[in-house]
């Protein structure tokens, strides 16, 4: 029988990533001993009475005392207070990891409450569901998923073996990069692709409560269940890049509206609802963005679509499909299409609006 990776590890917030962190160690056998820690006690005594955790704890400074890692997996805006609360009562070096999508952040809310005797390595497991809770966490989420951490010193070559044995344990993939390429990078694969989905409900109209039209369909609004409270921390944080993306890809898809608004006088437009809700808008949504990470790359030099996660796969779906009958039949639906595309457009530039008023819901 192996033997554990650590003898103690503490998982703070038992949500979608943490349960299913706590999840796979149990499973995996990695620890000998899996404390957990939620501010929700429902979320602790549920994940103890499933028993992939071993012990609940009552409050964050017990929850640390003596783990040789903690993984903080909170929402953002929770970090900075979580790193003052704990502390002073880590043990000597014990690991500490965070687990959120935007590492600069991150790394300003954590590292200034930490003691020099512990180690932080900021992290961001790219893998995600529009499940949320601990009722949402999977053993197998982070299978064939990358992890990329972002620390301010690379690691000595026994540190990040120990990391990589307890993620490639769970499936995944350890990769290092500076935060700030971090954020840039998934401005463009991770929240601007979520931002667009939020953006969907008001211009599909009655279609968007019908993903069970096609399965494509389904996969394309998949992200836009997401928890939007989550999300709307996430994009604040990380807003600069977000907004560069958004503006972007706002001025790639007015392009294509204006080429609808100037078909020709007199031509007949066609009137398949079905069809252009459902096929011909997602199409022209996910190329869009498609053609906005493009640009991106060759701008950055950077090869964004590496690191593209599940979120970015599922809402550019409709632009793998060969695109000729397609854009046919955006010919020959011109008027509802733009009509479509007019009224996303207003939706897109509303977020933008609030967001750069930080007021992005």
């Amino acid at each position: 029988m192996t033997a554990p990776i650590f003898p103690r590890i503490t998982i703070i917030g038992l949500g979608l990533i943490g349960s299913s962190i706590a999840r796979a160690a149990h499973e995996k056998k990695l620890a000998a001993n899996i404390v957990g820690y939620d501010h929700n006690e429902i979320y602790t005594g549920f994940a103890h009475k499933e028993k992939f955790i071993d012990e609940a704890a009552a409050d964050l400074q017990s929850s640390v005392e003596d783990s040789d890692f903690v993984i903080i997996a909170t929402p953002p805006a929770s970090l900075s207070d979580i790193a003052q609360e704990i502390g002073v009562h880590l043990k000597p070096g014990a690991i500490v990891m965070d687990v959120a999508s935007i590492k600069l952040a991150a790394v300003e809310s954590i590292a200034p409450h930490l003691p020099d005797n512990v180690i932080f390595i900021p992290a961001h497991p790219i893998a995600g569901s529009e499940q949320k809770g601990v009722r949402g966490g999977r053993s197998d989420l982070f299978v064939r998923k990358r992890v990329i951490i972002t620390p301010k010193e690379q690691p000595d070559s026994k540190l990040f073996g120990v990391l990589n044995n307890f993620w490639s344990a769970m499936g995944a993939r350890l990769e290092g990069m500076p935060a700030d390429i971090h954020d840039l990078i998934y401005a463009y694969m991770s929240h601007l692709p979520q931002l667009i989905a939020f953006c969907l409900e008001q211009p599909l109209g009655k279609y968007y409560a019908q993903p069970e039209i096609s399965p494509l369909f389904k996969t394309f609004l998949r992200i836009s269940a997401s928890d939007p409270q989550l999300w709307a921390e996430i994009f604040e944080l990380n807003k600069e890049n977000i907004l560069k993306a958004l503006d972007r890809y706002i001025d790639v898809i007015t392009h294509v509206h204006k080429e609808l608004q100037q078909a020709p006088e007199g031509e007949e437009s066609k009137n398949d609802e079905q069809l252009a809700y459902t096929v011909l808008f997602p199409r022209i949504v996910a190329s869009c963005l498609v053609t906005t990470v493009m640009e991106a790359e060759k701008n950055a030099g950077l090869p964004f679509v590496r690191y593209a996660g599940t979120g970015f796969a599922d809402l550019s779906a409709p632009a793998m499909i060969p695109p000729e009958a397609d854009i046919e039949q955006i010919s020959a639906q011109y008027k509802l299409v733009e009509k479509i595309i007019d009224k996303f457009l207003i939706r897109l530039k509303m977020f933008r609006s609030a967001l750069a008023s930080d007021r992005a819901s």
